[in-house]
């Protein structure tokens, strides 16, 4: 079953990456063969056709994240047991960050204690709970493999 879905994934990604990619350097490809271009043109022209083919790439990806996000939460709007699970999460980790934030230090300077042993990563896992909790969507769209930045992938290409 997994790799079922694995393959769903790859062929949902992979396909149209292949599909736009060489399409263009094919016909690229075929020009510098017959010395119709130059070899820096065949260089400028492969840069192009790669990026043009990594944003229809990340255009679908955001159109998959956009549509699973909007499935999501229109199942919260109806599943009781998800609403309930929902506020439960954000509210105990907000009560986790609350005494992160100022218990603990309120601890220290009454004197109570000295040293307040350190929580390691549980205030990290708190944030990310949270904000995947309050907005998953826009944060993986904005932030996640639905943001595109052309200069990644000018410098992946080089």
């Amino acid at each position: 079953m997994g790799l079922g879905l694995l393959s769903k994934i790859i062929s949902l990604v992979g396909s149209p990456l292949v599909d736009v990619i060489l399409g263009n350097i094919t016909g690229i490809f075929k020009a510098y063969f017959d010395k119709e271009i130059t070899e820096a043109q065949l260089k400028a022209q492969l840069q192009e056709a790669l990026i043009k083919g990594f944003v229809e790439v990340e255009k679908t990806q955001a159109d998959a994240l956009t549509k699973t996000y909007s499935s999501f939460m229109d199942a919260m709007k109806t599943n009781t047991l998800m609403q309930i699970c929902w506020g439960s999460v954000v509210l105990s980790q907000l009560f986790v960050l609350l005494y992160h934030q100022l218990a603990i230090p309120f601890i220290i300077f009454m004197g109570w204690a000295t040293k307040y042993p350190p929580s390691g990563s549980t205030v990290d896992w708190a944030y990310l709970l949270v904000a995947g909790c309050l907005g998953l969507g826009p944060v993986v769209l904005n932030g996640g493999p639905g943001k595109f930045d052309i200069s990644k992938y000018k410098n992946l290409i080089k």
